[in-house]
């Protein structure tokens, strides 16, 4: 019994659609495909003819380093070892620094979260 039906429902034809509806769906699906080729066209290679790239056999000489910069003369710079207190005194002025940006991130942090904090005391404590 449902099989009768079923083959009677896949043998029917189907309802004729407006001209209207088909002439604005192939309007559309035309539209969809010429803008999906012109976007597409970003995606391959400027040298590319005919799907075949257009290959550069020559080299220039400055590509392999034929040209290169003469070396600069550092000799004006001075370097020495530093000494265990100058160190140490780095060392601490770093270490100043780094507590007191860890401190400006953790007050930045609280002051963004503010908001959100008043949120959740009104949401737990209102009645």
């Amino acid at each position: 019994c449902h099989t009768q039906q079923y083959h009677q429902l896949l043998l029917s034809p189907l309802p004729q659609k407006n001209k209207a509806t088909m002439l604005s769906r192939i309007t559309v699906s035309a539209l969809v495909v010429s803008l999906v080729l012109a976007v597409a066209e970003g995606f391959v290679a400027p040298g590319a003819q005919n799907g075949v790239l257009a290959r550069q056999t020559t080299t220039q000489r400055h590509v392999f380093g034929g040209n290169k910069k003469p070396k600069e003369d550092l000799s004006f710079i001075e370097s020495r070892d530093m000494t265990r207190e100058e160190m140490m005194n780095l060392n601490k002025k770093n270490e100043d620094i780094m507590n007191m940006e860890l401190g400006m991130m953790t007050a930045f942090s609280l002051v963004i979260s503010l908001p959100m904090l008043y949120l959740c005391w009104v949401a737990f404590f209102s009645e």
